[in-house]
């Protein structure tokens, strides 16, 4: 495991004592990382860190097929030869079956996650989903009856999840220690980038198609980016973790010191992460089957890393933003905007606001930590929440309050995408422990799309059925978002500073909330000595 704080003050009391130089003060959350910082200070520019970009890059297009059907499917419910070729209407039961039989995919593939991410390696995990994805695909976007375009949406969630599964895991892992925040927060990111890609394909096909390819058109786009990553994936390094939790220590170390070490495999960031690892594999070498998930319930300390899991699952989900991602174009008809191409601009204009703040939000990840951006990100979310029901329940008198409306459906996506985006999956693969990282990923689906299915189902039905009962959804939202807030702040870990190894002690203490929010202050010489540690506070 990683050196605890307490030995760290002991070994380096004498140094401070020794030592009169110049120095600089470094407040941290861990001692390790901050003293492996000061003595390697990563180039942002450097080979290593150019390469280890194209890998993130090209990691980050498998959160793009979540985000892809996403707003694919609420742009193509509002074309009529969408309606017309399958007798819908917009709304009603059936739609809702359309909708969540992508989720259902996506649960039924909650087995065979953890088999192939622990068993193969999360290449070949995220390699088979892509491949899953373009076999549904096929099969959706040919589909003239609608068994098959629901068989066809099927497939195509199962495939996704199992590249989702072993994703964010892969980045994670990958990731420079010095910028896990900005680099793994950045994958979430990439759904908004997905449904940008739709919305303005549905956008441009409905206005310009006025048969059935004004809906199979962007269903065959859908293919494009999961048979690219399945293209690159192959050729690029394995997660180093998973290497060495399976006897391949040496390939390892070799990848760390290509990508965080500037090929110096003796230098402090490599070393650091790789002892922390190895000694982390030895403490707790036994057997892990694929079909065992006690490791995940069976201590104090794994039960709350995976309620900081199931957590994220649901509130991410569950404070509003599926519900308008899912069903912009018919929240905005119901605000009085009847004209479809309209609706289509709105809902492919959308995202391109909640992407910006996204990749803003993911760039603040490491400087002002986790916990204050989920915390701001649903106060703010909250509010524009509030706002958007109160324009929507009075348009039907005031029709000028339609542009309300609009104006806080993007105040609300710029908020959460701010705060929650970049930290829905990356929180919740920073807690979970290297030997359940890929089980625990399949579980954190498994109930996301709980979450979705319960949304998407009852609010389709709810639209098409009881006029107020989308005002009367609004307001539980609205209630819920306000008990994340006061769950996230009493009970929600810090995970910003610290290595994924070190994450262990916090878990283990008494009280993980408060003992994750300790800092240590560290002083520095100009060469990036570190001549002493002092601890500073608990919050």
């Amino acid at each position: 495991m990683a050196p605890t704080m307490e030995s760290d003050l002991n070994r380096m009391d004498s140094l401070a004592d020794e030592k009169h130089v110049e120095t600089r003060e470094i407040n941290a959350a861990s001692a390790a990382l901050a003293a492996a910082v000061a003595q390697q200070k990563p180039k942002l520019l450097s080979p290593s860190m150019l390469r280890l970009y194209v890998i993130m890059g090209i990691g980050y297009l498998v959160s793009t097929m979540n985000g892809f059907d996403s707003s694919l499917m609420g742009a193509i419910n509002a074309m009529v030869p969408f309606q017309e070729t399958f007798g819908l209407n917009g709304g009603g039961s059936t739609t809702g079956i359309i909708f969540i039989i992508y989720q259902i995919g996506q649960i039924a593939s909650f087995p065979f996650c953890g088999l192939i991410a622990d068993g193969w390696g999360r290449r070949w995990c995220i390699f088979i989903g892509c491949l899953l994805v373009l076999v549904g695909t096929a099969i959706q976007g040919s589909a003239n009856q609608l068994g098959q375009f629901i068989g066809g949406r099927f497939v195509l969630g199962f495939g996704a999840s199992i590249a989702s599964a072993a994703g964010p895991a892969y980045i994670v892992e990958l990731a420079h220690p010095a910028y896990r925040g900005t680099m793994a927060g950045m994958y979430n990111n990439f759904w908004w980038f997905g449904n940008i890609i739709a919305g303005w394909t549905t956008y441009g096909t409905n206005l310009n198609i006025s048969n059935s390819w004004a809906w199979r058109t962007p269903t065959v786009v859908q293919a494009g980016i999961p048979a690219f990553v399945a293209i690159c994936i192959m050729f690029f390094p394995e997660s180093p973790r998973w290497l060495i939790h399976h006897d391949r220590a040496e390939e390892a170390l070799a990848i760390f010191a290509k990508y965080h070490g500037e090929g110096d495999p003796n230098s402090p960031l490599v070393q650091l992460q790789y002892r922390e690892i190895v000694e982390d594999y030895h403490t707790c070498k036994d057997e892990n089957p694929w079909w065992d998930y006690r490791e995940l319930v069976n201590t104090r300390a794994a039960r709350y890393r995976l309620a900081m899991v199931i957590g994220m699952s649901f509130f991410g989900q569950w404070s509003g933003n599926n519900v308008v991602s899912y069903f912009l174009p018919e929240m905005v008809k119901a605000a009085g905007i009847n004209n479809p191409n309209t609706q289509l601009l709105i809902n492919a204009i959308n995202p391109i606001f909640s992407f910006l703040a996204a990749v803003y939000g993911a760039t603040c990840l490491d400087k002002l930590g986790r916990r204050p951006m989920m915390l701001w990100g649903l106060v703010g979310s909250c509010i524009f929440y509030i706002l958007l029901t109160a324009f929507t329940a009075e348009t039907v008198h005031h029709p000028n309050l339609s542009y309300g409306t609009i104006v806080s459906i993007y105040l609300f996506g710029i908020c959460f995408a701010w705060g929650f985006t970049p930290l829905q999956t990356l929180y919740a693969v920073e807690c979970l422990g290297n030997r359940t990282r890929a089980k625990g990923s399949g579980l954190n689906y498994l109930f996301l799309n709980i979450a979705i299915i319960v949304n998407t189902f009852g609010i389709s039905v709810g639209i098409q059925y009881v006029p107020t009962r989308p005002l009367i959804a609004r307001i539980v939202y609205i209630g819920w978002i306000v008990v994340e807030i006061v769950l996230i702040y009493f009970f929600f870990v810090e995970t910003a500073g610290k290595t994924l190894e070190e994450l262990s002690e916090i878990f283990e203490a008494p009280n993980p909330r408060k003992h994750s929010t300790r800092k240590v202050k560290l002083e520095v010489t100009s060469s990036g000595e570190v001549v002493g540690i002092s601890d500073t506070h608990q919050a």
